[in-house]
C-alpha cells in the first residue's frame, strides 16, 4: 500500500530515538497508510434448516467457524463508518480489515448472529428492509409470543445499540421491484429519480423514528444498480453504496468515490471464509 510522506517523517523520528525498523509499532504504520484493501463478505440467511442452506444460506456452525477463523488469524471486522472515517479524516484502519454484511434483516441476525458477534467480539453491517420491519413489528404487536422470519424494529434497535451491528439501508420496499436500469423498466430519468428518492427517504424516516439514526450507505437489493442512483443517494446524504459485484476494494484517503459500489463476495455453504479471502486477495 502507498504511504503518506507523514509515514516517512514518523520513521525518521522513530529512527532518531533509536527505534529499529523491526521494532516499530504497526499501529503507527497503519495510521500512515494512504490506501487499504478491504475484503467484504456477503451473507444472507443463517439457519439450521437444510432446505435453505446453499448459495445464500449457511448454518450457525458455519458462521461460528467463520468468526473463529477471523479471530484466530487476527482479522479485525470493520463497518461502513470506519471506511468513511478513514477516507474523510485519515482515522486508522486495522492491519487486516474485513467487512461482514448481512442482507435482508432476517430474524437470524438477532437470534444467531448477535450472540456470536458478542462471543468473538466482531462487528457486522446489517442491511434492513423497511417494509418487512414495519410489517413484522405490526404482527408482533398482535402476537407478542410469535416468531417471525424478519426483524422487528425493537430487535433492530437492540442490534443497533449493541455496538456490534451497523444498520444500513436495503431500501424500504425495492427488493421485489429492483432498481435495475431505468431504460429496461421504461422509466424516464424523472420517474426513476422520484421512485428511488421516495423509497429511500421513507426508509431513512423510519430509521430516524425507531433508531434516532440515519443510514450512511445503501446496499443495493439483488445487486441491481441504476446508473442514476448515486445522485439520489447523495441527495439524501448517503456517502457510500455496496454492490453484489465481486472484486477487491481499495479504500483511499481523500477519495470519496471509492466508497461507492463497494465490491463483496458471497459466502455460500460450500466455500469457507478462508477460501473466499484467499480468492479476493489473489
Amino acid at each position: 500500500m502507498r504511504k503518506f510522506f507523514l509515514c516517512a517523517i514518523a520513521i525518521m523520528i522513530l529512527g532518531a530515538t533509536g527505534v529499529a525498523a523491526g521494532e516499530m509499532d504497526t499501529d503507527v504504520l497503519s495510521w500512515c497508510a494512504e490506501d487499504v484493501e478491504v475484503p467484504i463478505i456477503m451473507y444472507h440467511l443463517v439457519t439450521e434448516k437444510p432446505k435453505y442452506i446453499g448459495k445464500f444460506g449457511i448454518s450457525p456452525a458455519q458462521l461460528e467457524a467463520d468468526l473463529k477463523y477471523l479471530s484466530d488469524n487476527n482479522y479485525a471486522t470493520v463497518i461502513v463508518q470506519d471506511l468513511i472515517n478513514f477516507v474523510e479524516s485519515g482515522a486508522p484502519l486495522p492491519q487486516k480489515p474485513v467487512m461482514l454484511t448481512f442482507d435482508d434483516g432476517n430474524f437470524s441476525d438477532y437470534e444467531i448472529l448477535l450472540p456470536l458477534l458478542k462471543k468473538y467480539d466482531k462487528r457486522a453491517v446489517i442491511a434492513v428492509l423497511g417494509e418487512t420491519a414495519d410489517r413484522f413489528t405490526a404482527e408482533a404487536e398482535k402476537y407478542p409470543a410469535g416468531r417471525f422470519p424478519h426483524l422487528t424494529w425493537s430487535q433492530i434497535q437492540e442490534l443497533h445499540e449493541s455496538g456490534y451491528a451497523e444498520i444500513q439501508s436495503h431500501s424500504y420496499n425495492l427488493h421485489t421491484a429492483p432498481l435495475g436500469s431505468r431504460e429496461k423498466q421504461g422509466e424516464s430519468p424523472e420517474v426513476y429519480h422520484a421512485r428511488l428518492l421516495a423509497d429511500l427517504k421513507k426508509f431513512q424516516q423510519a430509521c430516524n423514528l425507531h433508531l434516532r439514526y440515519t443510514p450512511t450507505a445503501f446496499v443495493y437489493p439483488l445487486g441491481a444498480i441504476g446508473k442514476d442512483s448515486r445522485n439520489v443517494l447523495e441527495e439524501l446524504g448517503m456517502v457510500s453504496s455496496i454492490s453484489c459485484q465481486e472484486g477487491k476494494n481499495i479504500i483511499r484517503q481523500g477519495d470519496h468515490d471509492c466508497l461507492f459500489r463497494l465490491h463483496r463476495t458471497n459466502r455460500p455453504s460450500n466455500r469457507s471464509i478462508e477460501d473466499i479471502l484467499r480468492s479476493i486477495s489473489s
